[in-house]
């Protein structure tokens, strides 16, 4: 585990190599039923999230179980999950349990890796723009633990009851396959390829028809004046 927490750092929250976050490649959605126990309150407080999205590396299964927060690190709040003190209190009647991360600072991995380091059977993370969607995170070689990302809207609701000491417990459920939503460039390249190949054939059709028809209107003229002298000559000598 420690070769995958000193992974390096790549471009913010993802990893620099492998973009997955364009719309050419396919992604997974998740569904995410979130509950929350107030202090007091008879019923709980439900809500559901359903632009979660499945990370490229992720295993697209079903997990519950309690959201936890990065404790604070020296008096100030961490919510990255970056610094190699990030730490979470775990309460010892709690089976399992997700970690709640914000996207920014270092890559998907080394979050993830952080909290698989301390047994978290999911991390959710969320956006650091409000006006972003979430990305297909990439994030290879950690493990069969289940990563999503989610809006800063959403993250930010979730993370306000817990900074609250609120109980707060997830479900992620696999939602939709979607495919790609653009050609790829090797696609586009071979259906330019053949579009260019086609009006080749086209304009050559076209070519030899309207040759073959002056050839056959020149022919039917001089056929014709042909006709009318022979008319004519057979008319004198008549």
């Amino acid at each position: 585990m420690g070769a995958s927490l000193r992974a390096g750092r790549g471009s913010e929250g993802g990893e620099r190599p492998r973009r997955a976050d364009n719309a050419s490649q396919e992604y997974y959605t998740a569904l995410i039923n979130v509950t929350v126990q107030e202090p007091g309150r008879g019923a709980p407080l439900t809500f559901r999230i359903d632009r979660g999205r499945y990370g490229l590396d992720s295993p697209k299964a079903e997990v519950r179980g309690q959201v936890l927060a990065p404790l604070p690190i020296h008096g100030v709040a961490d919510h990255l999950g970056c610094d190699p003190q990030t730490r979470f209190f775990v309460p010892p009647n709690i089976k399992q349990w997700i970690a709640l991360l914000q996207r920014g600072n270092c890559t998907f991995k080394e979050k993830i890796s952080r909290a698989a380091f301390h047994n978290a059977v999911a991390v959710v993370i969320y956006n650091n723009k409000s006006k972003e969607e979430p990305v297909t995170m990439t994030h290879p070689g950690t493990g069969d633990i289940i990563a999503v990302m989610i809006t800063e809207l959403r993250g930010k609701d979730i993370l306000s009851y817990l900074e609250k000491n609120i109980s707060v417990q997830m479900t992620i459920a696999v939602g939709t396959r979607m495919p790609p939503k653009n050609f790829s460039r090797g696609s586009l390249v071979f259906v330019s390829i053949s579009f260019i190949v086609l009006m080749i054939i086209s304009s050559a059709w076209l070519i030899f028809y309207f040759i073959q028809k002056i050839r056959y209107t020149n022919a039917r003229d001089r056929n014709q004046v042909s006709y009318q002298y022979s008319v004519v000559m057979n008319a004198y000598w008549l």
